[in-house]
């Protein structure tokens, strides 16, 4: 279990700085990510609770949905 509380160390770092820049968030990515961290067998209460905050912070600050801006945040990230 000390890799998957590894692993959500991760991603909360990642999510909790990719808040401060909500277009660069991949909403359906990061949301897809946490719902298979949630679907793991044997998780502990205290990272599927963190696990589900996560989730709620994504649906929070996720983009609005001006797929123009999108594409071209996804093209300056992906050079």
């Amino acid at each position: 279990m000390k890799s998957v509380s590894a692993e959500i160390d991760m991603v909360e770092k990642t999510l909790k700085e990719l808040v401060r820049r909500p277009r660069l968030i991949r909403s359906t990515y990061w949301s897809t990510h946490i719902e298979s961290f949630l679907a793991r067998p044997g998780l502990r209460v205290q990272d599927r609770a963190r696990l589900t905050a996560l989730r709620d912070l994504i649906g929070a600050v996720a983009p609005t949905g001006d797929l123009s801006q999108d594409f071209r945040i996804d093209a300056l990230t992906a050079t």
